[in-house]
């Protein structure tokens, strides 16, 4: 028992001596976009991270010195090269010196990340690598150089238009496994330009240096990105994989097609263990892994990470993680309530110059040796001038824009051929006021169903606020309107550029009129003089004057409305009540039908009745009535009994209803005073 002891105490001594005293390089990763151009050239920035052996560079990296960006790693002779192709004049690409964004004492490591700008030709493509020597004592052989190497083009892409944005890898930068155990570990990729891409072994001496088959038996997932290991040999292995992003996806691996290439390096740290557990902790949130956080410039996000220990009378001893920068992160703590979880705290600050997906990985160790699975979070950091929305790289149409009446109520963009369903996570729809950039109007896309309607080619707002006149306002679009945020999907993003769809509101204008009168008074004055042969009246008159001025005043005034916030609401008629809106529509129109018929019925009748009965006095004009004539109808036709008055013809029509009788009963000579009081004179 002595005796186990003391050679498992030598094994530690010399495993520690070994990772002290060994060489310092523990793996690096390269990526690069374009940020912006000239006439002739582009200025490209260079994003990279590199991993050291902890003890290396002093200060040494701790909490209090990550804020203020120490210590640097990397020695100042450390540069990345151009070693194929290169633009003229250009040899040295820039210095690797980063400052500590992250550290583990226990796994004696320290890392970094940084980025620099430098001004290289249009339509170059060119490869720059890192490389040295040595890694520390390998599985696969001591003092092996390292070499990391990243492929640049800088030109414009055929089918967007736009320079292409390198993927950037994220790994931890170490993995500890257990021996003789079977491992899939994820390959943490993000594509800013959401292109597809696949996963590779490097190869050739610029990509990984002395690493050719530097993990024996251990296969990459090239679409899935996974690689697959199960260490048959404890120690340490140093991985060189490298992702390629491409246009359409290649169904050849070894297709060159690709946009870029870039590298990464990682190491796994084998061992050997008797315990029967072989579970690390797992990643158990708050928020879920892979997920898509997105942030705007200068704002600090706060989330919790916290891990379960799987394996009986074990703790969470410390965490492995990638730091980007501006993240901090506080101590590692246990939970009050319950022993099996330890958490920490995560705080990210994002800066402008991490636009696009930053990713944060970690993974937990347990007191027995075993890690978790690493999980990785996504903070996306979003700028209020540019996104990647296809319907903002498009220009979608929409409208209004500009100036537009204060009651202005529909606004409508064409989606083309997309079609965009109406999300299930809270997100929303902003109409923000330009002089202070606040929300003036809000609408929830999920929940304000009769205010945002999402078609199959367009969506149609529909809001309820009169706007301010003379104010400007932009519509402003949260991530996940247009799809899932979670998705981390090019159309997820925001827009938030004013200048995409912005509107202002007239002035009003008032008009006062005001009237003022002056008045000149007025008198007469006569004056008496006397001359020798008449008398003369002299008359001196004063004219009096009336003016009128009238000034108009025009008075321009804005009305100050608070900005309003309408709860949207949702109305929806029962299948009953549209049924019932049917059927009395219905019975409305034939009841209107059945009215304008008879009208009709009896316009017509009215019209026959009338025209024959003038059609029946008009003949009994020419001819004498019949002496025994008889109707229902009683028509009285009389002349003048002077025979000269044949060109003045009296006649009444008179119509009375009564049943039929007889011609004794009832004649038209019964009552001749009378008829003749109601005779109508005709001339003819």
């Amino acid at each position: 028992m002595y005796a186990t002891y003391i050679s498992t105490i030598f094994t530690l001594i010399l495993h520690i001596s070994n990772v002290i005293h060994g060489t310092h390089f523990r793996g690096s990763m390269i990526s690069w976009r374009i940020v912006s151009e000239t006439s002739t050239s582009v200025s490209l920035e260079i994003f990279q991270r590199h991993a050291w052996r902890y003890t290396y560079y002093s200060p040494y990296c701790t909490d209090a010195t990550i804020p203020n960006g120490q210590p640097i790693l990397g020695n100042s002779g450390y540069n990345i090269l151009c070693v194929s192709t290169c633009p003229v004049g250009l040899t040295v690409v820039g210095s690797v010196q980063v400052p500590c964004t992250g550290y583990n004492i226990g796994e004696q490591y320290a890392m970094g990340e940084g980025r620099f700008q430098i001004s290289v030709p249009k339509n170059a493509n060119f490869v720059a690598s890192f490389s040295d020597k040595n890694w520390f004592n390998l599985v696969t052989g001591n003092d092996l150089q390292w070499s990391v190497a990243v492929r640049i083009q800088t030109f414009k892409r055929l089918d967007t238009g736009y320079y292409n944005n390198a993927p950037v890898i994220t790994m931890l930068p170490i993995y500890r496994l257990r021996n003789q155990i079977s491992y899939s570990i994820k390959i943490n990729v993000a594509d800013n330009d959401f292109d597809p891409y696949i996963c590779l072994w490097s190869e050739g001496f610029d990509q990984c240096g002395d690493l050719s088959n530097s993990v024996p038996n251990a296969l990459v997932d090239n679409y899935a990105c996974y690689l697959n290991f199960t260490p048959q040999i404890s120690g340490f292995y140093a991985a060189a994989v490298t992702v390629e992003d491409f246009v359409i996806l290649p169904i050849n691996i070894s297709s060159t097609d690709y946009l870029s290439q870039v590298p990464i390096q990682f190491v796994f740290h084998v061992y050997d263990s008797p315990h029967p557990c072989v579970t690390g902790p797992i990643y158990i949130g708050d928020l879920v892994p892979d997920i898509c956080i997105y942030i705007s410039i200068g704002v600090t996000y706060t989330t919790r990470v916290r891990f379960k220990v799987q394996c009986e009378n074990s703790s969470v001893e410390s965490f492995i993680s990638v730091n980007p920068t501006g993240l901090l992160t506080t101590a590692l703590q246990q939970d009050s309530f319950d022993p099996t979880i330890y958490a920490f705290l995560a705080n990210f600050t994002s800066s402008a110059d991490q636009i696009g997906q930053n990713l944060f990985c970690f993974s937990a160790v347990d007191s027995i040796g075993n890690q978790g699975d690493s999980a990785c979070l996504r903070f996306t950091v979003s700028s209020q001038t540019s996104s990647l929305q296809p319907l903002y790289r498009l220009n979608a149409i929409r409208y209004p824009m500009g100036t537009v009446l204060k009651t202005t109520s529909i606004w409508t963009i064409l989606t083309d051929t997309r079609t965009y369903e109406r999300p299930k996570t809270e997100t929303y729809i902003r109409f923000k006021r330009t002089s202070d950039d606040t929300d003036y109007y809000v609408l929830d896309a999920v929940t304000a169903t009769s205010n945002v309607l999402y078609l199959s080619d367009r969506i149609v707002i529909n809001s309820s606020v009169v706007w301010t006149p003379g104010e400007h306002f932009y519509i402003y679009f949260d991530p996940g309107v247009f799809a899932e945020a979670s998705s981390c999907s090019k159309e997820a993003m925001p827009i938030g550029d004013p200048t995409f769809w912005p509107f202002d509101i007239p002035y009003e204008s008032t008009t006062t009129t005001t009237t003022t009168t002056s008045t000149t008074s007025a008198s007469s004055t006569t004056t008496a003089r006397t001359a020798p042969t008449r008398r003369t009246m002299e008359t001196s008159t004063t004219t009096t004057s009336i003016s009128t001025s009238t000034t108009t005043t025009s008075t321009t005034s804005i009305s100050t409305i608070n900005p309003i916030t309408i709860l949207p609401r949702s109305y929806q008629l029962t299948t009953s009540a549209v049924v019932g809106i049917i059927l009395g529509s219905l019975v409305i129109a034939v009841c209107l039908t059945w009215i304008i018929y008879s009208l009709i019925r009896i316009a017509l009748i009215r019209f026959l009745l009338l025209n024959w009965g003038l059609n029946e006095q008009f003949f009994s004009i020419r001819s004498p009535p019949s002496s025994s004539w008889t109707s229902t109808l009683d028509h009285f036709y009389d002349q003048r009994k002077h025979v000269d008055s044949t060109s003045k013809v009296q006649y009444k029509l008179t119509t009375r209803r009564h049943q039929r009788q007889s011609s004794r009963k009832y004649s038209i000579f019964n009552n001749e005073n009378a008829t003749r009081e109601n005779l109508v004179q005709i001339d003819i």
